[in-house]
């Protein structure tokens, strides 16, 4: 082992180097004390250098390996061990001269180090110029190896030979630093009161280091500046700050669905929130601690800044200005240093891959069109002032499409409680719980409507498709020369009577299953009856595991039967008066149902009439517009017989 000083850690190791004449990489170092640059002089490093066992180098390598493998030990190896060096430290000893005595302590070696020899300790006496106590004595400390200090005996001092200590105090009187001068021959040590007696001569009675003193002078840092006080700096407060609970920049943000594949057209950059959601809070600014020089005078500490949380539209801040929470449902937008809640969220141009696909608590208008495959969900109104293509709109709301829809067989149209307006609609779906409302012409088609289906405009025709409304379904024509297969179902509500092509569709399925195990049962129960010896108990656990399906089955289908009645109640309960009306042409093709009764099937080409139910029959009367069939109808009551 030997102990460097140097100006900086790279001349230290390469002292060490040189010195052992061994390279760098094979040698461990402590450092006893870190080089900085002070006001008056530069401190220097010291450090301890001695070389590495192979126990420790190995150690250090898997402690490495956890890190950065995970423990896998692909950067242990045995046989570093015949690579590295032992790594051996000699014993060595202190010796300290006090007043009250002579006292000496030995540490013990490290690996194969030497053991301190009486010799040395004697010499060391010696070149001091301390009388020599018992030999005896010293091998007993020696053999201790307890590195404490033991009485040897008594002191006989020599006058003005002790150690001396020089103070130094920074500009700032923070901090305070001692120069050791070691004792001349015959002198005694310095001893911590020493230190701290020429501290207290400065006036220094604040941040006194009795702990690092001790350590410096047991280790002899002589002729280097030590810092032996230290004062508090004041602390500054913390500034308040705002947190913030939702993203303040729109960055895209790509997610995998369970399969790793990524949708490009959810670039999710809307922020929606809900009425009550936290969206900031502020931390408040706290006080500054104050600080003491080692003089213990008090130094004054800045509190934190403050900062006002600033309430954006559709917001709420709390009363003591420090939680802001949304006021209304909508997109998060960050301006001018504020949070906003916005219900209306704009598009200016198409929704495409610029956009991705856009879900918005609130509402949504769009000033292009929505091109093919991509999806604008509203929980408010959506409006878009181009057209629909192959894409999903769906909305809370009402859903304003002012040019209309090219679906391509693909194309969704759904609002869950209100309008839906267009100015066509082609090769779509559409369903909502009130009204559809068209211009132009509703072309191949699937239309559900819970209210009624309006088809009002100049050329107002219908054809092709299926069309199902509670109340009405009105245009100037319905069907096409060519005799386009066209249907219309008015009377019940659409929801309802999917309900129930639902319940019958499953009830048809278990009724089928159950045939199909029935079969296969009676199968095995005839070969039971025909040949009882040949029966396995394999062949009884299957029958077991038939009957049991059966069973259940049956129980199935009982349930369906009562879901089924209690719809057709309801139905039948809330059915409407259910009418088709149109003002110019019916063409053949076209199927009207209104509720349970036989439905009509347009044969020959009709003008201008009203689809009406009567005695559960389905009959025609004259056409009158839907307005105003109250007042007309009551004239023409005792005129016209209504037709089959």
């Amino acid at each position: 082992m030997v102990e460097v000083i140097g100006d900086t850690l790279d001349e230290c190791l390469k002292l060490a180097s040189k010195h052992f004449d061994k390279p760098i990489h094979e040698l461990e170092y402590e450092v006893l004390k870190r080089g900085k640059k002070k006001f008056l002089f530069t401190e220097p490093y010291h450090i301890r250098v001695f070389f590495a066992s192979p126990e420790d180098l190995l150690d250090d390598l898997k402690s490495l390996d956890d890190k950065l493998t995970g423990g896998s030990g692909k950067l242990m190896d045995s046989s570093l061990k015949d690579l590295v060096k032992p790594k051996d430290l000699d014993g060595y000893f202190r010796i300290k001269y006090y007043r009250h005595g002579l006292y000496l302590a030995a540490f013990p070696p490290i690996g194969s180090g030497k053991r301190v020899k009486v010799d040395d300790v004697i010499k060391k006496l010696q070149i001091r110029g301390i009388p020599v106590p018992d030999a005896n004595k010293i091998q007993e400390v020696i053999d201790a190896q307890s590195g404490e200090l033991e009485r040897l005996g008594d002191a006989k001092l020599k006058q003005f030979s002790e150690a001396q200590v020089k103070i130094d105090i920074s500009n700032d009187n923070m901090k305070a630093y001692a120069i050791f001068i070691p004792p001349k021959t015959g002198g005694r040590d310095l001893e911590i009161q020493d230190v701290v007696y020429e501290l207290k001569k400065e006036d220094i009675v604040y941040g006194i280091k009795e702990a690092e003193i001790g350590k410096a002078l047991m280790e002899e840092k002589y002729n280097e500046p030590v810092i032996v006080a230290m004062g508090d700096p004041p602390i500054k407060g913390a500034d308040a700050k705002i947190i913030y609970h939702v993203r303040i920049e729109k960055i895209v943000r790509l997610r995998e669905d369970s399969h790793g594949r990524v949708d490009y057209r959810d670039l999710n950059l809307i922020e929606n929130v809900v009425v009550g959601q936290l969206l900031a809070e502020k931390t408040l600014p706290e006080k500054g601690k104050y600080g003491r020089d080692l003089f213990n005078q008090p130094l004054e500490a800045k509190d934190g800044v403050d900062l006002q949380l600033i309430p954006g539209k559709g917001t709420i801040l709390s009363e003591d200005k420090t939680k802001l929470t949304a006021e209304v449902n909508g997109q998060v937008v960050f301006l001018d240093g504020k949070v906003n809640v916005e219900t209306v969220y704009r598009v200016n141009g198409d929704v495409n891959m610029k956009t991705g696909n856009i879900t918005f608590l609130g509402s949504i208008v769009v000033t292009g069109n929505i091109e093919d495959n991509f999806q604008i969900k509203a929980s408010g109104n959506i409006e878009v002032y181009g057209t629909v293509q192959k894409a999903v709109v769906e909305a809370d709301g009402d859903i304003i499409i002012r040019q209309g829809v090219t679906g391509r067989d693909e194309a969704k149209i759904i609002s869950s409680n209100g309008n839906i307006i267009a100015r066509f609609i082609q090769d779509a779906n559409v369903i909502t719980d009130k009204d559809v409302v068209v211009q132009e012409v509703i072309m191949n088609s699937q239309v559900s409507a819970g209210g009624k289906i309006i088809c009002n405009g100049k050329k107002a025709y219908i054809v092709g498709g299926s069309l199902r409304a509670a109340k009405l379904i009105q245009a100037k024509n319905i069907g096409s020369k060519s005799y386009t297969q066209t249907e219309l179902v008015v009377g019940h509500n659409p929801k309802l009577l999917k309900q129930m092509e639902d319940y019958q569709k499953n009830r048809n399925e278990s009724v089928f299953k159950k045939e199909k195990l029935q079969k296969t049962l009676n199968t095995l129960i005839a070969r039971k009856e025909s040949d009882p010896a040949s029966f396995t108990e394999e062949n009884k656990s299957h029958m077991q595991k038939l009957e049991a399906g059966i069973k259940k089955l049956e129980k199935r289908i009982g349930d369906y039967d009562k879901e089924i009645q209690t719809l057709e109640a309801y139905m039948e309960q809330s059915a409407q008066q259910g009418k088709v009306y149109f003002e110019k042409r019916m063409y053949p093709g076209v199927k009207v149902t209104i509720r349970n009764a036989d439905p009509f099937v347009c044969k020959n080409e009709i003008q201008s009439k009203i689809f009406f139910l009567e005695n559960d029959k389905i009959k025609q009367k004259p056409y009158v517009d839907p307005e105003n069939e109250g007042s007309e109808g009551r004239k023409r009551k005792s005129k016209a017989k209504p037709e089959e």
